[in-house]
Order: structure tokens, then sequence, then C-alpha cells
């Protein structure tokens, strides 16, 4: 009787184990992490890997819930203080193309430009690789257009050149319609030319 009760104890500890088992432990056994496991990675400077933003988004792309545990979490990530966490949570937003990012993005348009990657090159610019919430909106794609096109208003110059540069990097049709109605109504000589650059056939 004895007995039953200790492998009993034994096994109740078990299980509270595994349950509260760190992302490195399940990495560890050669499983790979859940995606709960692998956000709170990545919210942990101790923890995080360098392909732990990879894992996030091969999981996500492949499970419809873990996507949707992921999108759900990154909106308060992105409207949160710059840090490496930052950033990656929006290259998940711009990787997963989330549409539910869409406005906090937006909000955070409103900060300096920070670097999507280390090797700048004049192309990368166009590209927007020094911009990389930018970056995360032309990733997203039409449904990030109205977002975008609300930019277009801004009495800062600068602020519209990146919004005519989302919309040249997005290239489908709306994005191009959108920045031929605009040319009409921008004043700056440097973001004209970039309108007539990002129109060419």
């Amino acid at each position: 009787m004895k007995s039953s009760r200790v492998i009993g104890v034994r096994r109740f500890w078990i299980v509270i184990f595994l349950a509260t088992a760190p992302a490195w432990a399940t990495a560890q056994n050669g499983q790979r992490p859940d995606i709960r496991a692998l956000m709170e990675q990545l919210s942990n400077p101790r923890e995080v890997r360098a392909d732990t933003v990879k894992q996030i988004v091969t999981l996500s792309k492949k499970d419809p819930s873990a996507r949707e545990y992921v999108v759900q979490k990154l909106p308060d990530m992105i409207r949160g203080p710059k840090s490496d966490l930052w950033l990656d949570a929006i290259r998940l937003a711009g990787e997963l193309k989330a549409e539910e990012t869409i406005s906090a993005l937006l909000d955070v348009m409103s900060r300096p430009p920070s670097l999507a990657t280390t090797t700048i090159t004049f192309a990368g610019i166009t590209r927007l690789d020094t911009d990389i919430v930018a970056k995360a909106l032309s990733q997203i794609g039409d449904p990030a257009i109205p977002a975008v096109t609300s930019l277009l208003r801004s009495k800062d110059s600068r602020m519209r050149g990146r919004a005519i540069l989302i919309l040249r990097n997005i290239g489908s049709t709306a994005a191009r319609k959108i920045l031929e109605e605009h040319r009409s109504q921008e004043s700056d000589p440097e973001n004209l030319k970039l309108i007539g650059e990002s129109l060419r056939p």
C-alpha cells in the first residue's frame, strides 16, 4: 500500500515536470517544442536560439491553431519597447503575413526606422531593408493597403516616402492604383520621382 502511494506521488511529480518543462528541455529530448514553448523561448534572452523565429514560422504555417496563438500575441509585442523581442515580433508579422498586426505596425511607424538586416545596399534601401516596420507591412500585402494609404496624408514627406516604398514593394494592381492616384497630390520632388520609378512597367 505504501509503495503504491510512493509510485503515485512520483507519477504526479513527473507529470508536473513535463507540463512545466522549459522549451530547451523539450528540444534536448529530440522533440519539436510546441508553439507556447517557442513563444516563451522567444521572450527569454537566456533561452532564445538562433532558429527560434524560423521554428515559430514553420510551425505556424503548418498548424492554423499555432498561427492563431502567435498572431494574437504579436500586436502587444509590436507596441512594446524596442528590443530584440520587438524586432523578432515584427519579423514574424511579416513572415506570417499577419493582417492581425496591421494596426500595431501602423502605430509604430511613428518611431524612427530600424534595420531589417545588417547588410545594407542601395537596392536594399528600396526593398525596405532599412525599415523593418515598413517591410513587414509590405510583406502583408494588399490587406495593408488601406492603412498605408492613410500614411500618404501625412504632412511629413519622409513618412509619405515610406508609404510610397511600401506600396512599391507590395507591387499589386491595387497598390499601383493608389500610387497613381497620389501622384497628383504629392508635393515633394523626391517622392514624385520615387512614384514615377515605382510605376514604370
